[in-house]
């Protein structure tokens, strides 16, 4: 099922090279721009591309902890391409299946508490809205809804631009308070934000149409397709450390994955 074994930084030639655990921005494989058709291109350069993208996708569904065991194999993906430890991404191997979980753990964590702090901006907004709506004033409630409308894009938008550093942090990493360095965290967004934005829109669109084309497979289509979505992402968020590491941010060393 896996080319490499426990190990998805062994070499893919298959040889006993073992290489140390990257430890900073020198061990990381820069890049100079994000290509976003790549990332869904690349999905299918694994010579195991089928299987992969069916573990994936069958990981999802499983109750409670498969978004978790997802999360993790997405951390896995990008320490292994990030570093260059491997020419394409490293197969789903359920043999890591705890080690993805307890990673996946923390990177839930951090985005389960990121979007339980911006809740309250959420309910602000809407609260305005019922107020205004209340008055049953024609001009008081457009008001309201603009108001609604955009303070629920602008939260959105922050939690894009958090979620995607705060992932990188936790799953690199491997640890919960670590993933909260606001510095590098602002520092990502500043190099990175426009790379965010235009690629998480193509992503969206690029989701969209996959999970569709799978619901129209009689709905067995649904668990390869959310397969290559997880990839897929990824693979882009791989290229966006790269191409900060590029632009002078900082590196992250891909610590263990322990027992919880």
């Amino acid at each position: 099922m896996s080319t490499s074994g426990d190990n998805p930084y062994a070499s893919p030639e298959g040889t006993n090279y073992e290489p140390q655990q990257p430890t900073g921005s020198e061990a990381v494989v820069p890049r100079t721009s994000v290509d976003y058709m790549e990332t869904l291109g690349d999905v299918f350069n694994n010579p195991n591309w089928f299987v992969n993208i069916l573990l994936a996708g069958i990981a999802i569904i499983i109750p409670i902890i498969g978004g978790m065991v997802a999360l993790g194999y997405v951390a896995e993906i990008i320490g292994a391409r990030a570093y260059g430890r491997i020419k394409t991404y490293p197969d789903f191997d359920f043999n890591r299946f705890v080690e993805y979980l307890t990673r996946g753990f923390w990177m839930f964590l951090v985005t389960f508490l990121t979007s339980l702090c911006l809740a309250p901006l959420g309910m602000v907004a809407g609260g305005i809205m019922g107020a205004l709506s209340a008055t049953e004033n024609e001009v008081l409630v457009l008001i309201g809804f603009v108001i609604y409308f955009f303070s629920i894009f602008a939260i959105n938008l922050l939690s894009f631009f958090l979620m995607c550093p705060l992932v990188i942090r936790a799953g690199m990493l491997n640890d919960f308070a670590g993933a909260f360095d606001f510095g590098w965290i602002m520092d990502f967004i500043k190099k990175m934000w426009v790379e965010q934005l235009i690629g998480g829109i193509l992503l969206y669109i690029f989701a969209m149409f996959i999970m569709l084309v799978g619901c129209m497979a009689l709905c067995v289509g649904y668990i390869p397709a959310a397969g290559v979505v997880v990839i897929m992402s990824s693979l882009f968020i791989t290229q966006l450390y790269q191409v900060y590491i590029h632009r002078g941010g900082q590196g992250l060393p891909f610590k263990e994955a322990k027992k919880l």
